[in-house]
């Protein structure tokens, strides 16, 4: 058996850069699984990616699996022979199938159903070479994919064609296809730095240096380090901080294959425009990353990182800035424009913009956005007024010619333009901050101005389209309802928002045209509710626990500081014995036929801790409308005679009066302890 360096390379045209990091993960994970499943044993598994090739190298990995023991059960003794003692008909079908013919060579298994034929042979593993194929189809078979690619006469599909295959164990070539390309051992360099000349590998373990000599580097993350690294001391050439933005780092390493970071200027007249639009222009159409000085302020230059190392790099750097002026010059044309507009005039073109065809228009959006909003703000005691302006303008920028060119600085651009046209601060500072939370993690609204039309926002968009039967599903979710309820979700309990969800939906529910049920939109907001506080650690049976009270939850924070209270409950030696109780006491309810009155009568008790128990049943309600804080400490006093109550009661006694009686007392023990939590769901 051989331990050697396994080697796979698909060479393809240029692969979309923003899955190129997805794609090669996912093609080694794969590998990996498809030589775990065959039992090749391995080192380790590392991969590799640039934007003409996904590889992967296994470390010292097997050959040969190892042997493989098969055993298959036959017939019934019974049935394997006749009474003469020879084969039957079913036990030669076996033997067919196992592959012999002699009957001496299987065994017999006992079981407590009886005999029964058994053959179990051991069998060579197969080699690296025979299953290689198959291990290649599996790696490729369930790529991320976005959209699959055809091309010349081939029928199956990939993420772009493929130019070249490379499949070597050490020194030898393993025999697979892929998309009509042979495995050979030839792989290729960088396109232009290389000239295009093959580079034929002799082992596999020169992969990384033959392609580096190629001006190649083929680790993602070595590449990723290495612009870094030249993104961070060109800056510092310049005395200035280049912009902190993973997701633009990881795309410049999936579109280069031998980087090289050059810096570039442009007039610092565009400075007076937004930086945001300055920002998106260079980063957007070019993938520059932008600087600033150390106080922070927006430099009048660039970075730009080059796939080559041009022997004349002053004319890159001539070209790159001749390319983004006209951008640049774009942007500030737009700006200007859009300031010319009022915002009045903007409003008025959002009744020309749909939103969703059977919810009308973005100017009737605005308009619920900004009812909503001041309902709100009313309930939160901040100026009513404000918020509704707000919510009125939050939509205008839509119309703006800057978000047209530039969709990802909706409610930036809105918040310049209200800025500009003499809106407060306040109702600036809101329509920025009403798109807020845009992503798990990002920073809530700032003031509770803008948390009001935030929730107005979403609220509306939730039960409009709850309303029209086009709520989320499975796979299909177009309005990124789960992401605006989250956001709903982490603004009340964040921020904190003190806010009565359940009318909030009904009055938008008033505000549509269409007939809307608000219980499934708050169910699923729950749920959403539900979700986020487990993935925090809290513990689900006691957020079940407050949610499956009779009055439910209409509002997530006050729900947020019951489930906490319940959870400090829990921690006390009270809380075994009322768990234990309410889950007897849900069990001998649900059993029981339905009590005839419903009403206690004091002479049917005839054991002292009935008469306890109706007055700790008093004492909780006595404080129904107090803290949860409160009623769990009268709970608790109570624990030990709802507790002995059991041990000195049989419930379910021969008399009818006396088992009804009880019977009402238990449910209505269960509905004052339902009221405060459903301690029979906590574990």
């Amino acid at each position: 058996m051989r331990h050697e360096t396994l080697l796979l390379e698909i060479g393809t045209e240029e692969l979309p850069p923003k899955s190129l990091l997805a794609l090669k993960t996912a093609f080694a994970e794969n590998l990996k699984k498809a030589l775990d499943a065959r039992q090749f044993n391995y080192s380790d598994v590392a991969a590799f990616a640039t934007p003409r090739r996904l590889a992967v190298i296994v470390t010292a990995c097997e050959d040969v699996q190892p042997e493989q023991l098969i055993q298959r059960k036959g017939p019934k003794l019974s049935a394997a022979f006749d009474s003469d003692g020879q084969p039957t008909k079913a036990l030669n079908g076996f033997l067919k199938s196992c592959g012999i013919t002699d009957p001496n060579l299987l065994e017999q298994e006992e079981t407590e159903k009886g005999a029964w034929v058994l053959y179990r042979s051991t069998q060579a593993g197969a080699t690296l070479s025979s299953e290689i194929q198959g291990m290649l189809i599996e790696a490729t078979a369930t790529l991320p994919i976005a959209k699959r690619m055809r091309w010349q006469r081939y029928r199956t599909e990939f993420v772009r064609p493929v130019r070249w295959l490379v499949a070597l164990y050490g020194k030898d070539i393993l025999d697979c296809q892929f998309h009509g390309r042979t495995a050979g051992a030839i792989t290729y360099g960088h396109r232009a730095m290389s000239g295009g000349d093959p580079i034929t590998l002799s082992h596999a373990d020169q992969y990384e240096a033959k392609l580096e000599a190629g001006f190649v580097i083929a680790d993602f993350e070595k590449r990723q380090a290495l612009i870094n690294e030249q993104l961070n001391a060109a800056a510092s050439a310049r005395s200035a901080i280049a912009a902190d933005d993973p997701g633009l780092l990881e795309e410049v390493t999936a579109l280069t294959e031998w980087p090289h970071v050059l810096s570039g200027d442009f007039d610092p007249k565009f400075l007076a425009v937004p930086e945001e639009a300055l920002i998106s222009a260079m980063r957007e159409h070019q993938r520059y990353f932008h600087l600033r000085d150390a106080a922070g302020e927006l430099q009048p230059s660039f970075l730009t990182v080059a796939n080559l190392d041009s022997l004349q790099p002053e004319q890159v750097i001539a070209g790159n800035e001749r390319v983004i002026r006209p951008r640049l010059a774009d942007a500030q044309f737009f700006y200007n424009k859009d300031l010319q507009k009022p915002l009045e005039d903007a409003l008025g073109q959002l009744n020309q913009v749909v939103f969703q065809n059977e919810l009308g228009s973005f100017g009737d959006k605005a308009r619920r956005i900004s009812a909503l909003a001041g309902i709100i703000a009313k309930s939160l005691g901040t100026n009513e007024a404000e918020a509704a302006r707000a919510g009125l303008l939050a939509k205008t920028d839509l119309v703006s010619l800057m978000v047209g060119e530039f969709p990802e600085l909706q409610g930036i651009m809105g918040s310049y333009y209200a800025k500009a046209q003499g809106e407060s601060s306040v109702i600036a500072d809101s329509i920025l901050g009403h798109y807020l939370p845009r992503f798990s993690g990002d920073e809530l609204p700032s003031s509770m101005t803008a948390c009001a039309v935030a929730i107005a926002d979403r609220i509306d968009t939730l039960v409009g389209l709850f309303g029209i039967g086009q709520p989320p599903t499975g796979s299909k979710d177009p309005f990124a309802l789960r992401r605006q309820s989250l956001a709903v979700v982490r603004i009340c309990i964040e921020a904190p928002i003190d806010l009565d969800l359940m009318a909030l939906l009904q009055a938008s529910a008033r505000l549509h045209t269409a007939e809307c049920e608000t219980a499934p939109v708050m169910a699923y907001i729950l749920d959403r509710f539900e979700n986020l506080l487990t993935e925090r650690g809290a513990k689900w049976d006691s957020i079940r626990a407050i949610r499956a009270r009779p009055s439910g939850i209409h509002n997530l924070w006050t729900a947020l500081q019951d489930i906490k209270s319940l959870d400090r409950f829990r921690e006390t030696d009270a809380s075994a014995l009322v768990i234990t109780a309410q889950k007897r006491v849900q069990n001998i309810i649900d059993k029981a036929e339905p009590s005839a009155t419903g009403t206690i009568n004091p002479a049917h008790f005839n054991v002292p801790v009935e008469a306890q128990l109706i007055n700790c049943i008093t004492s909780i309600e006595a404080v129904r409308t107090e803290s949860i804080d409160i009623r769990l400490a009268n709970v608790a006093d109570s624990a030990e005679t709802i507790d002995s109550y059991f041990k000195e009661v049989m419930v379910m006694d021969e008399n009818l009066a006396i088992r009804e009686n009880r019977l009402n007392t238990l449910s209505h023990l269960n509905q004052v302890l339902t009221d405060i939590a459903a301690f029979n769901l906590l574990q």
